[in-house]
């Protein structure tokens, strides 16, 4: 029987994680990554894998979301971005997943250095790399891409991950009809910057790859939640 593992990952720019997953519920997702949460207390949270307060008001934070999902902390080594987390997940599919909130000045910069650090353990193992990059496609301007940003897909291509959204649509990068980010909310400032790159073989499992999108969507965040499902043999 197949069945399908889904990652969203979202920044929502603010909220408690309560909240924020609550927005997300009647989706489903079994792998919750938030950027721009509100920091976590000490309480304790239903499925909180990890959580890393980045300032005063904002954190990530990485949620095995659904009773089907088992994940473990992954501590991130030496040399890691400022605002990035991870995970083992253990089922229904094993991989290793890092997300990356990437962080001023230099974006690609800043989710180089995770995804350097960890090019060993990218390369060993299935890994999902996944988050708000601050770097990608305007869909207005010209040229629609900053140069450095091609250094970041180069990276990822050299480790065999692809970006989920472009490989189930089709679309090369730079060609996004779809907008993750509306700059200072506007809609007519509409970005691609949101991504979940997944290991190249996985491309033949994608089953539904989606940008959330509306009016609900745009009043909660000037991002939007990247939906990916990946099938699962069981």
């Amino acid at each position: 029987m197949a069945a399908a593992l889904r990652i969203i990952t979202w920044n929502c720019h603010s909220g408690s994680v309560e909240q924020r997953l609550d927005d997300l519920a009647d989706y489903r997702p079994d792998v919750v990554f938030l950027q721009e949460c509100a920091p976590l207390d000490r309480r304790r949270r239903p499925g909180l894998v990890c959580s890393r307060r980045i300032n005063d008001r904002k954190a990530v934070a990485l949620f095995a979301a659904s009773d089907a999902c088992r994940c473990r902390r992954l501590r991130l080594l030496s040399g890691s971005g400022r605002a990035a987390i991870g995970a083992t997940v253990v089922t229904p599919l094993r991989f290793t997943a890092i997300g990356i909130w990437a962080q001023k000045t230099d974006y690609v910069e800043d989710v180089m250095r995770t995804v350097r650090a960890h090019r060993n353990l990218l390369r060993a193992a299935p890994a999902v790399v996944m988050g708000d990059f601050n770097s990608g496609t305007s869909l207005t301007r010209t040229p629609r891409q900053h140069g450095a940003h091609r250094r970041l897909l180069d990276e990822f291509h050299d480790l065999g991950l692809v970006s989920a959204y472009h490989a189930y649509h089709g679309i090369d990068h730079g060609d996004e009809p779809h907008a993750t980010y509306f700059h200072l909310y506007k809609p007519d400032r509409p970005w691609h910057i949101d991504f979940c790159f997944v290991p190249q073989t996985w491309t033949p499992r994608l089953a539904n790859v989606a940008v959330l999108d509306g009016d609900a969507w745009a009043r909660r965040s000037d991002h939007r939640p990247l939906l990916v499902d990946v099938m699962v043999t069981r």
